[in-house]
């Protein structure tokens, strides 16, 4: 029994073959829970649930509730189907996360993708970070930790999981929360917009609701980081938000308005020295 596994919602154009690599050890299992049928080449060394119709979030839910077999991994990877990336990274994804005690986790996105958060993209300048946000594109669970917020799932009727995203770090008392920007992952659909108004709507409303029933919202924050060695690296407040901004200067060079989002969401939690008054050295 491998320690790690996948569970990819999946259609019959989903990426997750090329995840694949049967000439090679891999140290997780990969279950889809698919919403159409998929191709017979698309099952081989999968292990194929039901179809369930509807959004991610839905036939997940079905999986987790109906399915007990997870609970029998250390740890726990939900990505969306439109992911590229290798059985290796996966296999690292999960060393590192492991490594670092993670119990909330994501592969940061590589230069290539298509994203909605800054946050959520690699950051040249660290190996990892303990951060504040970890989108529901491509999250990673321990088991202890997916247990905790399994009730999340059934909070919300649209499917689209909008919210949990920022409830998950905080019922974890944003601890071990993290974005592994040593490995990537390419995010490749853009991000769209729904079309039917009515579920953009109820989605948002769904979104709303969320936040307000546990008090918070999206924090789009780093609070440290960690080396290769899986130790935090200690760093002042203002070499932290430094090294951020290198990190990221190809990002803010394309829309100078993430210069401001970082400042805005390091500030609410780092604060930084006193702003220097006249006669201040």
């Amino acid at each position: 029994m491998r320690k790690n596994l996948v569970i990819a919602r999946v259609g019959a154009t989903s990426l997750h073959p090329q995840w694949l690599d049967h000439g090679s050890p891999r140290t997780w299992d990969l279950r889809l829970a698919p919403y159409q049928e998929v191709p017979d080449e698309a099952r081989r060394g999968c292990d194929v649930g039901d179809v369930v119709v509807g959004p991610k979030w839905t036939g997940l839910r079905a999986v987790l509730n109906g399915w007990p077999g997870w609970r029998d991994y250390d740890y726990i990877w939900l990505p969306d189907d439109d992911i590229r990336t290798s059985q290796a990274t996966i296999n690292r994804m999960f060393h590192v996360a492991a490594g670092a005690g993670l119990d909330l986790f994501a592969p940061a996105l590589d230069d290539s993708s298509f994203f909605a958060h800054f946050d959520t993209m690699r950051n040249a300048s660290f190996f990892g970070r303990y951060v504040g946000f970890v989108e529901i594109m491509v999250p990673g669970f321990s088991r202890p930790a997916l247990e905790r917020l399994l009730p999340t799932l059934d909070e919300g009727d649209t499917g689209w999981g909008w919210g949990l995203d920022s409830v998950w770090p905080k019922l974890l008392g944003y601890r071990n929360v993290g974005v592994l920007d040593a490995v990537t992952v390419s995010h490749t659909r853009p991000v769209g917009v729904l079309r039917d108004r009515d579920l953009h709507r109820r989605v948002h409303e769904e979104s709303d609701r969320l936040l307000r029933a546990h008090d918070c919202r999206q924090e789009h924050v780093t609070f440290g980081a960690f080396d290769e060695s899986f130790q935090r690296v200690d760093h002042t407040p203002e070499d932290l938000l430094k090294r951020l901004l290198e990190g990221w200067r190809h990002l803010i060079d394309r829309d100078p308005r993430i210069l401001w989002w970082i400042g805005e969401f390091q500030r609410r939690h780092l604060p930084g020295p006193p702003y220097p008054t006249a006669g201040t050295p």
